[in-house]
């Protein structure tokens, strides 16, 4: 063998061998960075808020004296209460998938209310509820 490829500095058997090795192609390896040393926590879902809301008697009906029975409806709710004009919270009762408070309205123009709450959560209290008793 030829001593003087091998010692070839600059020469041809150099340029060949720069030619060779720029046209294979080497793959580079990547390096993924890290995540961070505190990441945050992901946070945990909000729990929807319960909604509740009078069905019945809707805005300004006018119902007779007498006996009715006002419709309520809080899905996911555990217990539901309503009471007229400022008064007591009454409890209603669960029946059909609404919740109902049986009531003996006396004539007048009178304001309902209702809330509701999931197991011994806050309540959630509906918007007043405007309804005209006649005799």
């Amino acid at each position: 063998m030829d001593s003087s490829l091998i010692s070839d500095k600059g020469g041809a058997a150099s340029i060949l061998y720069n030619q060779l090795m720029a046209d294979k192609k080497t793959p580079v390896k990547t390096r993924r960075a890290a995540p961070p040393r505190h990441a945050a926590k992901k946070a945990a879902p909000k729990k929807a808020s319960l909604a509740v809301s009078i069905d019945y008697p809707q805005e300004g009906e006018a119902v007779r004296s007498g006996h009715y029975s006002i419709r309520l409806t809080a899905d996911g709710a555990s217990s539901a209460q309503g009471r007229v004009d400022g008064g007591d919270w009454l409890d209603c009762r669960e029946a059909v998938g609404h919740f109902w408070l049986d009531w003996a309205p006396r004539a007048g123009e009178l304001r309902l209310e209702a809330r509701a709450r999931s197991g011994k959560g806050r309540w959630t209290v509906s918007p007043v509820r405007a309804v005209v008793v006649a005799d």
